[in-house]
């Protein structure tokens, strides 16, 4: 059996025993239609050059628009499928590559109940979105100063009640994001891995969503449940699939194909790629030092792909994300109108 075969092989027998029982997944033998690779193709090339790895990202800068979209309250949400795959990293470097454009940055850390900004950042918050929502603080107090002018909303770590944040607190802390609207150009949500209720609605509410990806069967299958999910349940048709820690760029490229072939045929929705970040023995040593990426290593190749994507986000502008938001003005709805619309759909 050859190497791709046996590859194939394998993803499907993962991908049915998760979907089996799920109506709208394509059959074992679909999935190797739309996913496998001839039995004659190369297998994937090392890294021979540090350019090479960011090169979709800056095909995606040179395409963009010269003129700068407006910015005010920006929200970006970043999530996974799967956790592990580097997405609080991304959000982090991400927002400090934005910040270095003289963007006014925030960064939420909402993977309640297991956050860890904080820690990836040497910060020692005094309060926490749990004293917000207890009702001790307002949502200024708790604002940490990161590095390169970043504003951090910290949160609770190993607190049982964050990680089962109802859906009614979950709306409160959304609506006091607005308070700060007048004050940022972009927030960024660093969200929690999966298809949990409160893990999606941040994603749900935010202006574009960003999903990280490796290139491993596990992460693959996880990043589509988010996107059926997320398709079906919330109508949401518009997703950025960035892929994360890779060997070579055609590897991402590949990853991209696999599931915008899966989501095209049995989703009916088109997925965006945004690029890929090769794996970067430096970031390691950032995590190790406690520092952002792009502060500690500026010239790494993973931190040129990332300054490439904040260049691209800058320059582009947000696209609808569902059907609902395209009314007759063709104005997408904001973060606040779409919390404001998911309570009123709640009750």
């Amino acid at each position: 059996m050859t190497r791709s075969a046996s590859r194939n092989q394998f993803l499907s027998s993962v991908l049915d025993r998760r979907f089996r029982r799920t109506s709208r997944w394509p059959p074992r033998n679909a999935w190797l239609i739309c996913c496998s690779t001839s039995p004659e193709a190369d297998p994937v090339p090392a890294v021979t050059t540090t350019t090479d790895q960011a090169a979709s990202l800056r095909k995606l800068v040179s395409a963009s628009k010269t003129t700068t979209v407006p910015r005010k309250g920006r929200v970006i949400s970043v999530t996974s499928g799967k956790g592990g795959v580097g997405k609080t990293n991304i959000s982090i470097n991400l927002a400090y590559a934005l910040a270095s454009m003289g963007r006014r940055v925030y960064l939420l850390d909402a993977d309640l109940g297991l956050a860890n900004i904080d820690v990836l950042l040497n910060l020692t918050p005094a309060y926490t979105i749990d004293d917000v929502l207890s009702g001790e603080m307002e949502l200024r107090d708790i604002i940490a100063d990161g590095p390169g002018n970043i504003k951090v909303l910290p949160s609770s770590s190993g607190v049982v009640e964050m990680a089962e944040l109802d859906e009614d607190r979950q709306a409160h802390l959304l609506e006091k994001l607005k308070d700060l609207d007048d004050d940022m150009d972009y927030l960024i949500i660093d969200t929690g891995a999966g298809i949990a209720a409160n893990v999606l609605r941040f994603s749900v509410c935010a202006d574009e969503i960003i999903l990280v990806v490796a290139a491993e069967p596990s992460s693959m299958t996880d990043a589509y449940s988010v996107i059926k999910v997320m398709a079906s349940r919330y109508d949401i048709r518009s997703f950025n699939l960035l892929a994360n820690s890779l060997e070579s760029p055609k590897q991402g490229e590949r990853v991209f194909e696999h599931l915008q072939k899966v989501s095209r045929d049995f989703l009916q929705l088109e997925l965006n790629y945004l690029g890929g970040i090769p794996r970067d023995p430096k970031l390691i040593k950032a995590v190790r030092s406690q520092r952002p990426l792009l502060e500690m290593f500026p010239d790494s190749p993973a931190a040129k792909s990332i300054k490439a994507l904040a260049q691209h986000i800058e320059t582009s502008a947000s696209v609808p994300r569902s059907l609902a938001e395209t009314p007759r003005s063709d104005k997408p709805l904001r973060f606040w109108e779409r919390i404001l619309q998911w309570r009123e759909k709640k009750n």
